[in-house]
């Protein structure tokens, strides 16, 4: 049952996830070509500074969707509606302090803007992308952490995917309309409006046990502060450079920054799709004790994943200067193409995945309070590794600090699993990595060596990345087959009972 539900998650979270990814690159370049670099870059590094409101109310999906697993498990309807009544509570007291912080920024971030861009602009943009923003708290939050905790995270997925087809539908229409970039994106809240009917609907339908009248039962979320700490880390790694390079080296290199980051926030997502897919069904096990089942699961599951992300990063190494040319063809304010930027996005996309497998673990079994010491010294070197290398380095110092925090938590992360969590040593995972580093390493070197395509077109690079893409695959599945075959045979064992 839980393989099915993962199966049936990680179906629609992929499906959600190429839409999400479409969207994503469709619009920036025709907000560059109609509006500019500069609206671009500040598009993007608002909508990041609304993800840093969101820690507001971070860590109350991951503590209430842990603290549901068992209520779920055992059908105590009673507790389970308590924990749902006070996760709402939390959520509206998180959304009103994110709208005290958003309509703060609204009228100091202006302030601080370099670039030739209004201040009522710049503060309608902000107070309009707030609002998307508050939204989840105030509306959705609360769903979210139910269906997570049930394995029904494909109905996230699903209102996510529809509500970005109608974004894409009304942006795309009201910027070829010349329309002002406020009314753009006030458009662009439809997807925020069909994600709130879709999952308040089904839960209307579906959740009838679930007493709205039940006292708030706050103190089973007690880790809430604690899971805040693993959330605003994880909001640091992903989006703190963009808010740091708009402010201290312009919003240009935001938009250049934001580009680059289209091509590696798919990436990221694709890897996501697997383990938000299983991170519930963790949960699951954890909370039934099935010590057996999660070591023999987990091993697979950081097989497959390993294999996974090694795969994409290789590819993502040759591929992405030959695409960054041809998406930026078109524009002329700035020069776009950086290879040096592209590498060291590769190596920290890589590394901040590898730790996503150990980090699941941590987080499906509640392990909050114990690791949040180890978030808060990635969050310092993260942080300040940033500043300083940025003033020697520029756009590339921003990168090497991500890099630095990127290293210690990866080790960080892959230490505390195997140690607390599955009681056992890290030397497999210590010889997949270097196995897969050397691997990916000469991969990388023949490439460099031998190939010298001349990419013109979109068709022809589509083309080009089939094959280069169908190569890598397959020399690391039969690496990945080579040093391991017991892992892979089980693999297959796995993959053959959830198909059939």
């Amino acid at each position: 049952m839980r393989a099915k539900k993962s199966l049936k998650n990680l179906f629609f979270n992929i499906i959600q996830q190429v839409i999400s990814i479409a969207t994503g690159f469709i619009l920036p370049p025709l907000i560059i070509q109609n509006y500019g670099s500069a609206v671009n870059g500040l598009i993007s590094t608002i909508k990041q500074i609304v993800m840093y409101a969101q820690t507001t109310g971070a860590g109350i999906a991951s503590s209430s969707t842990f603290v549901m697993y068992k209520p779920l498990a055992e059908k105590n309807y009673k507790k389970l509606s308590g924990i749902f009544n006070a996760t709402k509570k939390m959520f509206i007291k998180a959304g009103n302090l994110s709208s005290f912080i958003m309509l703060l920024v609204a009228f100091i971030y202006p302030l601080f803007v370099k670039d030739n861009i209004s201040p009522f602009t710049t503060i309608a943009l902000i107070i309009m992308l707030g609002a998307c923003g508050v939204s989840e708290f105030y509306l959705i939050g609360k769903y979210q952490a139910l269906y997570s905790a049930d394995q029904k995270n494909y109905l996230i997925s699903i209102a996510q995917g529809i509500g970005n087809i109608f974004n894409i539908i009304i942006s795309v229409i009201l910027i070829k309309l010349d329309c002002n970039i406020i009314l753009v994106e006030f458009g662009a809240m439809a997807v925020y409006i069909t994600r709130v009917l879709i999952l308040w609907i089904h839960f209307r339908k579906n959740y009838n046990f679930i007493d709205k009248k039940e006292k708030p039962l706050m103190k089973e979320i007690s880790q809430r502060n604690d899971a805040v700490i693993h959330e605003i880390t994880a909001l640091v790694i992903n989006n703190s450079s963009i808010i740091l390079i708009s402010l201290f080296i312009g919003l240009k290199y935001a938009s250049i920054y934001s580009v680059y980051m289209l091509v590696f926030s798919g990436l990221n997502m694709i890897c996501s799709v697997v383990s938000n897919g299983i991170y519930a069904s963790f949960g699951d096990v954890v909370a039934k004790n099935e010590k057996s089942i999660l070591n023999k699961s987990y091993n697979i599951f950081e097989y497959i994943y390993l294999l996974m992300v090694y795969s994409i990063y290789t590819i993502a190494y040759i591929l992405i200067i030959p695409f960054i040319t041809i998406y930026t063809r078109n524009i002329t304010d700035i020069n776009y193409v950086l290879p040096l930027l592209g590498a060291m996005l590769v190596l920290v996309g890589l590394i901040n995945n590898i730790k996503i497998p150990s980090r699941t673990l941590v987080i499906a079994s509640g392990h909050f309070k114990e690791t949040k010491k180890y978030s808060l010294i990635e969050l310092l070197i993260n942080i300040f590794g940033q500043l300083i290398f940025m003033y020697f380095f520029g756009i590339y110092g921003a990168m090497l600090g991500c890099l630095l925090s990127a290293i210690y938590r990866a080790i960080n992360f892959i230490w505390y699993s195997d140690k607390f969590i599955l009681n056992k040593s890290n030397d497999i995972i210590i010889k997949r990595l270097l196995l897969y580093t050397i691997i990916g390493l000469l991969i990388i070197i023949v490439s460099e060596l031998t190939l010298n395509i001349s990419i013109t077109g979109y068709l022809q690079w589509f083309i080009y990345a089939i094959i280069i893409s169908i190569i890598i695959v397959l020399i690391y599945i039969v690496t990945g087959y080579l040093s391991d075959k017991k892992t892979f045979k089980d693999t297959i064992q796995v993959l053959k009972g959830i198909f059939s």
